[in-house]
């Protein structure tokens, strides 16, 4: 399953689904009534039985005309920007003193964490979520805090179309100065 709207630039409102078998689809979500039968059933594809809804919108419109717009190389370029701008960070926090990458960047989110020598976790969950909180409220950026293994992280998802390394590179200066401020 993919949300477009997430990290591909479409509007909101639309999933995407990859399927190797269409066959096993159809054969959970399938329904034949009379009313639904056509002269053209079982030569060419019937996709009311891929899914739950019947009824639907043709809401893979706009990402049809996004990749027409941008072309399959710009989505592709912009991916890989934002591939890049993810590791950059992720090196950059793991050879800074006090911060974590907490866990492994297969794509664009980064997940890193604050934890200064000497304090106990409540202290460092604490201090995370004024870090997150600093960020936020500066409107510069968003971050989400979350929790991995019980522990408070902070997730950065670098992938709004017009993030530059640039713009990487100031959320971490703020990461920095947010833990050095709270």
């Amino acid at each position: 399953m993919v949300n477009p709207h997430k990290w591909l630039g479409v509007g909101f409102d639309l999933s995407a689904y990859y399927c190797r078998d269409p066959q096993h689809l159809i054969r959970v979500m399938g329904t034949n009534p009379a009313v639904l039968r056509t002269p053209h059933d079982g030569q060419v594809s019937n996709f009311r039985d891929w899914h739950i809804q019947l009824g639907r919108r043709f809401r893979a419109l706009k990402l049809w005309f996004h990749i027409l717009d941008e072309g399959v190389e710009g989505i592709r370029a912009r991916l890989r920007r934002d591939l890049a701008n993810a590791q950059w960070l992720a090196h950059e926090v793991a050879a800074a003193p006090d911060w974590q990458l907490v866990a492994p960047v297969a794509l664009q989110t980064v997940c890193v964490r604050h934890v200064p020598a000497g304090q106990g976790e409540a202290a460092v969950s604490a201090k995370n979520l004024a870090i997150a909180r600093r960020i936020n409220d500066a409107g510069r950026a968003y971050l989400t805090p979350s929790l991995l293994d019980g522990k408070q992280i902070l997730r950065v998802s670098i992938g709004a179309e017009r993030t530059e390394r640039a713009h990487v590179a100031a959320l971490w200066a703020a990461l920095q100065e947010a833990a050095a401020a709270v």
